[in-house]
């Protein structure tokens, strides 16, 4: 019932996101990627960091509210939202379920979600979101010589993403993002001179109305 109370009021959230904007939300004390808000089709789709739906919402939707209800042929669905105005959601089944997808959001009305679900050769990809709509989703795989990225959101459709990796010189990126699309993020690297602000995020440009980074 808690993700039931969770869709719920993540759809009646009214919020100023509602454009035509992609927002990378970033951690004020790691610097690290928390999450990305996707606007499509009038909604809100928030991804989180271990490339998980978290929330979907639209302002403007309204109308009545209903749940699936059949907890015995509709087990991977019961109690969840099932539509609210004139909008569908509907979750995946499998008869394995231990699977990628089972019980996984499948779809918003007409915005379509799959998953990853090569749990042998993509096993940091797997169970995580793999497409949203027509935006394909991909995660860093294992790196043997560092893999601190090691299943950190890569892309979204064409944005990529990237964080800093290990340098013996300068260690002051590390871990955090770097390139979210057009967006990069600089960081203080002085160790001596201005030794308090090191590692601290020194700039981000880029930022448009279009795809957008914020520390939080």
């Amino acid at each position: 019932m808690k993700i039931k109370k969770l869709l719920l009021s993540a759809f009646l959230l009214g919020s100023v996101l509602i454009q035509a904007q992609t927002r990378a939300n970033v951690s004020g004390r790691t610097y690290d990627l928390k999450s990305v808000n996707l606007s499509m089709d009038g909604f809100v789709i928030t991804l989180d960091a271990e490339g998980l739906i978290t929330d979907f919402h639209s302002p403007d939707l309204n109308g009545q509210v209903e749940y699936y209800d059949d907890k015995y042929f509709d087990q991977y669905r019961y109690g969840k939202l099932k539509s609210i105005g004139g909008v569908k959601v509907d979750y995946w089944d499998d008869l394995n379920k231990d699977s990628a997808k089972y019980g996984k959001l499948k779809s918003i009305g007409d915005i379509a979600v799959d998953y990853w679900d090569d749990s042998i050769f993509n096993k940091e990809k797997f169970g995580k979101v793999k497409k949203i709509g027509n935006q394909s989703v991909d995660y860093f795989p294992n790196d043997i010589i560092d893999n601190s990225r090691m299943g950190k959101l890569k892309s979204i459709g064409d944005i990529s993403i990237d964080y800093g990796t290990k340098d013996i010189i300068d260690d002051s990126h590390y871990k955090k993002l770097i390139k979210f699309g057009p967006v990069s993020l600089d960081y203080w690297d002085d160790k001596f001179i201005e030794k308090n602000k090191f590692g601290q995020l020194k700039s981000i440009n880029g930022n448009s109305k279009n795809i957008s980074v914020i520390v939080l």
